[in-house]
């Protein structure tokens, strides 16, 4: 087989081979599936009815309230999970729990100073767990209810410099966008990035916000017997609110990747290094984090330091390059190989500022809807950071994606993402018109799939197979050309024109 001519490498890795003709390929796969789908779908049918919702709630008292609040909001909390696993034991045991009152009464007689005078304290909910950290729900009199938010590992001898400057813009970027957008977060009422407090622990008190799981309502047609059409209305309604708010995040943008820095005034200076999770060492160390480990010794979360970057490239492959080489296989080593190539494919707009502001986990147990799918609320935002466009804010939700990951969704096929793709699209598209931010959610198909294999392991083996394979699936090819055979390839270091052509 003929070997490929010379080009210039990509600056994302001299393991890639930039082509100009082939930055478009991945994005024609994302294409061909919107128009495959065009001709038995009426453009959101469904969201164009106005129903309205009676918020009007019963009165009751402030115990009544304490116990639901677990049920209706447990998304206030990235699981709800009630029971704690092990690895809560350390930062429980440093906790200062009979302080959770007092810290309480103390940030609301000063931030409502019509109160100072009011000696009373809010009731202590039961912890709601999620995997990163513990949430406690504070009820005052006035039924005005706030969560204490402490993360997993906020003790005194693994809380360092690094965790509280990350806590610190993840509170100061929640208060920036309260500040200057309408995006339905909670608000943050005070924190701290110390164990240094009465606490014993670092913090964040944020507002609490009504609402239900946005997974109770996608899912309502299968798991609480509602009609489908009500379930499709209010999943259209959910996705158009969505894109509204995520749109609003365009207005931050960056010249450098990372977690933001601010000036003293609170407005955003620029950005500096941020934290990504390891889950390659995680691997390694079988972290009970990571839900495939079989270590039944808890293991904490192992966190990478990421300078800020200005080449949208080189953050993709970020995860790659530490761990460059440690792959024991020649077949792993050929699938990395494969997905630099696919990486050094992903078109980036042509803007000043490579990166822009986006949520980290944008799923459904972070957004919270009314029963009838208006948003209501976005929660968890550790971790906040600017990022390449083509995984920024118009990036498509997770769970709209995650067809690609197999077995990962109870799903009714591929045209049920395929739809409600296009409908998150098109959404984006309305709330602007005039920019390309429906062509990067269109991308963002690929280019998300892509950055999570990149990042994780153990999805690498079905994601890029599932690329490439999208890929083949379009074209005539010999029928000995396999992901396999393709694999080998790029392993052995033989890769011919005809297989880069058809990439």
């Amino acid at each position: 087989m003929a070997q490929l001519p010379s080009r210039e490498p990509s600056p994302a890795s001299d393991d890639t081979i930039q082509d100009d003709t082939t930055t478009e390929k991945l994005a024609k796969i994302a294409i061909v599936e919107d128009h495959s789908i065009e001709s038995g779908t009426t453009e959101r049918d469904a969201a164009t009815e106005d129903i309205k919702e009676d918020t009007t709630e019963e009165e009751t008292s402030i115990k009544e309230e304490t116990r639901s609040e677990e049920k209706e909001d447990k998304a206030a909390d990235s699981s709800g999970e009630s029971k704690p696993e092990p690895w809560f034991n350390e930062v429980l045991s440093a906790l200062n729990k009979e302080q959770l009152p007092l810290l309480g009464r103390d940030v609301f007689q000063r931030v409502q100073p019509q109160f100072a005078a009011d000696d009373s304290l809010p009731v202590v909910g039961k912890p709601m767990y999620g995997s990163y950290h513990v949430l406690f729900p504070l009820t005052f009199r006035t039924r005005l209810r706030w969560l204490v938010k402490i993360p997993a590992y906020g003790t005194a001898d693994k809380w360092d410099e690094t965790a509280a400057t990350c806590l610190e813009s993840e509170a100061k970027t929640m208060q920036l966008l309260k500040r200057e957008t309408t995006i339905p977060i909670p608000e943050v009422l005070d924190f701290s990035s110390t164990t240094e407090n009465p606490l014993r622990c670092p913090y964040i008190i944020l507002s609490y916000i009504s609402g239900v799981s946005l997974y109770d309502v996608w899912y309502g047609d299968t798991h609480y017997d509602v009609d489908p059409k009500v379930t499709h209305a209010r999943r259209t309604r959910a996705l158009e609110g969505i894109a509204s708010a995520m749109i609003q995040l365009g207005k931050f943008s960056f010249k450098q990747s990372g977690s933001l820095t601010f000036a003293d005034d609170g407005s955003p200076s620029g950005t500096s290094w941020s934290r990504r999770v390891d889950y390659k060492s995680m691997d390694n160390n079988k972290s009970m984090l990571n839900k495939s480990s079989t270590d039944q010794q808890p293991v904490d979360t192992v966190y990478a330091r990421h300078e800020a970057l200005d080449d949208p490239k080189l953050y993709y492959t970020f995860m790659l390059d530490l761990h460059r080489g440690e792959e024991e296989k020649a077949y792993q080593n050929g699938v990395v190989l494969l997905l630099r190539q696919l990486i050094s494919w992903i078109p980036e707009p042509a803007r000043t500022d490579s990166f822009v502001l986006a949520h980290p986990d944008l799923n459904l147990q972070n957004i919270l809807v009314s029963m009838e799918g208006e948003l209501q609320g976005i929660i968890d935002w550790e971790g906040v950071a600017a990022v390449p466009h083509s995984i920024g804010n118009a990036k498509l939700p997770l769970w709209l994606m995650r067809e690609w990951f197999p077995g990962m969704y109870e799903d009714a096929g591929s045209r049920w993402f395929a739809s409600y793709r296009q409908a998150y699209r098109m959404a984006i598209k309305k709330q602007q018109k005039d920019t390309d931010s429906a062509d990067l959610c269109r991308i963002s198909l690929i280019a998300g799939n892509l950055a999570e294999a990149a990042d994780r392991p153990n999805d690498r083996y079905e994601v890029v197979p599932k690329v490439v394979g999208e890929i083949l699936r379009r074209i005539e090819l010999d029928d000995d050309l396999n992901i396999k055979a393709i694999v080998t390839m790029f392993a052995e270091d033989r890769v011919g024109d005809a297989v880069m052509n058809a990439l």
